[in-house]
């Protein structure tokens, strides 16, 4: 795929990762996934894959300070999915710059991000795994010669003869990454390959680098061994290495990053997650079904879109139920045939099952400090439900004061986990909605309907 190109469209055929054996899927249940290949039966999202190669085509050109993606959703909203599809599309993409570097897509914990150290070692480990992956065919079975291999291609030496007395070389001299030093002849020499990536700072410029920061809601400037700086150096472009970053977290990521000092992203490029719309929603099940060999799956179609609701952890939660169920009837374990003779109720029945335990899980995430937060919830719900305009936050706050008679604070605690729980969401101008479909059906008591 050219770098260039920012016209995505999901036309919804199979693709190669969507080539998940059925075992493996129903074990993993709707998180499947071939490592790096980007998550099965993915739809929808064009905005947010331009975005990327927008993004790209940035790095591609050599501008690392106009490459970053600010990635928002509540829980449930689809933000592992693009993300693994973000690594997907790294996958295709040609080499950047002149001396041709491959990407690397690195995942990194938000809360290891502010660290210069943990996002090294993240970085050196990422390239050894990449280089001991393109080794792996070219081993003879005996693995001394492949960890010899692997040695081999973190020095930069493609010949097994020279490995030794150029590992003790780097060891000897020591290099830098990041403004810190690392190995010399007082340094503890490194007794495995992921020790010895550690002294590979001066190599990062054979790749093109994007962290993929996860839950980046939990950067903060406040960390046990935060460097403040650290992010909006990389943002800014003045890091000396060809690297990025993708934010991805809860709402409230954009304000984290302001914290540590990520202040500027460019239009386009601070992408709120919600649900999917209807056409992605019947290209995800019809993909799945297809892969799968179920045929006359019409009313199950209808059925998994309208009790999913267009929500992406939902629409995988009734997925996994129908085909648990349709296995169960299945001709042969390769095909599972003519959807019409396998109950479509008790596939339903299966999904409300786990949809009702994911709003517990999201709920128990809520009241866990204040049992009284579950009736503030329920009380929420159906007053955002009943309003015939959204109210603002600070209505919504007022209201939970006076009709529980608690403080502002309790109420504006109470506010930040239905947000970070996905039972609220506010956008620009403080106006609330609720993200997340049926969430207030199953607060109000109304779930199996």
């Amino acid at each position: 795929m050219d770098a260039k190109d920012a016209d995505y469209v999901d036309g919804g055929a199979l693709r190669e990762q969507d080539g998940v054996p059925l075992p493996v899927f129903l074990a993993d249940k709707d998180r499947a996934q071939l490592t790096g290949r980007g998550q099965p039966f993915f739809s929808g999202r064009e905005r947010e894959i331009n975005a990327f190669r927008s993004m790209a085509h940035a790095l591609f050109l050599g501008r690392p300070g106009n490459a970053t993606l600010v990635v928002e959703g509540p829980p449930g909203a689809g933000k592992s999915a693009l993300m693994a599809q973000f690594q997907e599309e790294m996958r295709t993409l040609p080499p950047t710059g002149s001396g041709a570097r491959r990407w690397l897509p690195v995942t990194l914990d938000g809360a290891l991000a502010m660290s210069p150290q943990a996002i090294m070692s993240v970085v050196d480990g990422a390239i050894a795994e990449r280089l001991a992956h393109d080794l792996m065919d070219a081993g003879d079975g005996n693995e001394e010669t492949f960890h010899a291999q692997r040695l081999a291609a973190l020095i930069g030496k493609g010949t097994l003869d020279n490995a030794r007395s150029v590992a003790q070389e780097i060891l000897d001299r020591g290099v830098s990454a990041m403004g810190f030093a690392i190995g010399s002849r007082k340094a503890p020499k490194p007794s495995t390959v992921l020790e010895l990536a550690d002294l590979r700072g001066r190599h990062w410029s054979e790749w093109q680098v994007v962290l993929l920061i996860d839950e980046a809601q939990g950067i903060s400037p406040r960390g046990p061994a935060a460097v403040g700086g650290t992010l909006s150096s990389i943002h800014q472009g003045l890091a000396q290495i060809p690297l990025s970053f993708c934010a991805f977290g809860l709402p409230g990521t954009a304000d984290a990053l302001s914290d540590v000092g990520v202040s500027r992203t460019s239009i386009g490029h601070d992408l709120p997650l919600s649900g999917l719309d209807d056409r992605a929603s019947l290209i995800a099940v019809r993909r799945c079904f297809t892969q799968y060999g179920v045929t006359h799956a019409e009313a199950w179609e209808r059925a998994i879109l309208q009790r999913s609701a267009n929500w992406p952890q939902h629409l995988a939660t009734y997925l996994h139920a129908a085909l648990s169920i349709l296995q169960a009837k299945a001709p042969s374990p390769e095909v599972m045939g003519d959807a019409r003779r396998s109950p479509l109720s008790e596939a339903i029945a299966l999904g409300d099952a786990g949809r009702k335990a994911y709003y517990g899980r999201r709920l128990r995430g809520m009241t866990r400090d204040n049992p009284l937060f579950h009736d503030y919830a329920a009380d929420l719900a159906e007053a955002l439900r009943g309003a015939d305009r959204p109210p603002l936050e600070s209505e919504v706050t007022r209201n939970i004061m006076r009709r529980h008679g608690v403080s502002v604070e309790v109420a504006a605690d109470f506010l930040r986990k239905a947000k970070h729980h996905g039972l609220l969401e506010t956008d620009d101008e403080g106006r609330c909605s609720m993200p997340i479909p049926s969430f207030a059906t199953h607060l109000l008591g109304e779930a199996t309907h």
